[in-house]
């Protein structure tokens, strides 16, 4: 099994558009509650999986359901087909959305690889240029759902923030924020609202205007992990 670490990374084929999953059950006890973690998005996806496929989803909502609730908070997941049957996404939002997302992190998993990180809400694609949550791994099913279930654990336990940025009171731009990272891909950006010096491709200026917390820190995985990477400055606003 090889784990490494990078920011380097390609977008991958666009897949059916995320669902709208459950919000989970609140639990007073020390495990998660009755809803399952990555509960697939379509019925039809469970019918569609591979053998292999299969035994990563199980082997991750196994280690899923044994995470503590008091520590990691829930959360919506599920884990999707792409329509041209290439990879196995699993997903989970961190926002305040309907939805729960954005910000949407997830997992590609093609044949014996696995890769991790921020996604697009729309297509599932990975970003471009990769961020410090970025995981790629390769090895067997059951251990590449080790890997995942630690890596989703890790991500679940931080701090989420959205910075935003108005002109005349409206929000012009907006960005989700891991807590350890000055860099994040989930940028939207209105040219039309912007104030003129941020028009044509300028960018946002300085520091937001509010930041929102979407998700409280809680307590570091006492256990070994794989690094999820150094923080990076800057962090790209695409237009929508």
């Amino acid at each position: 099994m090889n784990y490494t670490s990078k920011h380097a990374g390609s977008r991958s084929p666009a897949a059916r558009r995320p669902p709208v999953p459950r919000t989970r059950t609140p639990c007073h006890s020390d495990r998660m509650p009755a809803d399952p973690w990555f509960v697939s998005d379509d019925p039809e996806t469970e019918l569609e999986l591979g053998p292999d496929e299969r035994v990563f989803t199980a082997a991750l909502r196994e280690r899923a359901t044994a995470w503590p609730v008091r520590t990691v908070p829930p959360a919506v997941s599920w884990v999707a087909k792409p329509e041209d049957d290439t990879l196995l996404v699993a997903c989970v939002g961190l926002g305040d959305g309907p939805n729960g997302w954005p910000p949407l992190v997830g997992l590609h998993l093609t044949g014996s690889t696995l890769r991790g990180d921020h996604l697009d809400e729309h297509f599932y694609w990975l970003p471009e240029p990769r961020t410090p949550l970025a995981l790629d791994a390769t090895g067997t099913p059951r251990e590449l759902a080790a890997l995942a279930a630690d890596w989703f654990e890790r991500v679940l336990r931080m701090r989420v923030v959205r910075q935003e940025w108005y002109h005349r009171g409206r929000r012009y731009a907006d960005r989700c924020l891991f807590a350890d990272h000055a860099d994040g891909p989930f940028g939207r950006y209105v040219d039309g609202l912007a104030p003129p010096e941020c028009r044509g491709g300028a960018g946002v200026p300085g520091r937001p205007d509010r930041v929102v917390v979407l998700r409280e820190a809680q307590d570091r995985h006492p256990g070994p992990a794989a690094r999820l990477g150094d923080p990076e400055p800057g962090g790209p606003f695409s237009s929508y």
